[in-house]
């Protein structure tokens, strides 16, 4: 699988996705920010520090335009798997895509272990573009896009000096969630939605398991914390959209990840 994908993309074009299947016992969805993390600095080490995975460059300052890699887990039905939630795949995205630097660091990338008993192997299943990843419901495209993983807003909702909801001309509280998620939409380029309906949790072992029992918080890496206790949504766009679509506090690290279709 992994050649048949790589031979898809052009002789000079960079993959931008790379998809691996977990095996050994992986933990829930409910701890993909933990696993996520631990992604990342296997990445970093391995590569030597490229900026495609720190999200800094050589100076040490964030990277502009969110260009450098997401790394986000799947919990797919579709796999076959059955099980509690399990996570079954990682795929790291990154629109800036990969170098051969990047390409080797991926491809030695085999095991992942830490805290919280985090002890899988990862199976490169292949890197290229989106398109050669049918079966992966990060990537889309779709005109429905679903939380799967909750969204956490960095900023305060507004109130007036009276203590009202400060809302905008579509009736939504300033700061607050949708109108958040509305602004992240904008800043990444996609389309204004043409419907936003709020969604309490995601389907997981044949249970609805509320977003409150995610893990929500990063163990290391600065930026604005989150604020409240990760919301989900149902959006629905007037054209088709390709993924991944993840916004939000530690979005480059699996939170606010929605999947295409309500899959």
């Amino acid at each position: 699988m992994h050649s048949r994908i790589i031979e898809q993309r052009l002789p000079d074009e960079k993959p931008t996705v790379a998809r691996f299947a977990c095996s050994e016992s992986p933990p829930r969805l409910t701890a993909c920010l933990q696993l996520a993390e631990r992604v990342h600095l296997a990445l970093v080490s391995l590569s030597d520090g490229a900026e495609v995975f720190t999200g800094c460059d050589s100076s040490g300052q964030p990277l502009q335009g969110h260009r450098h890699a997401y790394i986000l887990c799947e919990c797919n039905p579709e796999s076959g798997r059955v099980g509690l939630g399990e996570i079954t795949h990682i795929t790291v995205f990154a629109r800036a895509g990969f170098g051969l630097r990047e390409e080797q660091a991926l491809m030695g990338l085999e095991r992942i272990w830490g805290p919280d008993d985090i002890d899988i192997s990862l199976t490169l299943e292949g890197m290229g573009c989106r398109e050669g990843f049918p079966d992966s419901p990060l990537l889309g495209p779709s005109r429905e896009w679903v939380s799967r993983t909750p969204f956490l807003p960095a900023r305060h909702a507004k109130v007036t000096r009276a203590g009202a909801p400060r809302c905008d001309a579509r009736g939504y509280q300033i700061g607050g969630p949708e109108h958040e998620l509305l602004r992240l939409l904008a800043l990444a380029g996609l389309p204004e939605p043409v419907a936003l309906e709020p969604v309490e949790g995601t389907l997981l072992g044949g249970q609805v398991v509320p977003w409150r029992e995610f893990t929500r918080r990063r163990s290391s890496g600065g930026g604005k914390g989150a604020v409240g206790g990760g919301y989900g949504f149902r959006i629905r766009f007037a054209e088709e959209v390709a993924g991944p679509v993840a916004l939000g506090y530690a979005g480059h690290f699996g939170m606010g990840a929605f999947v295409c279709g309500g899959r």
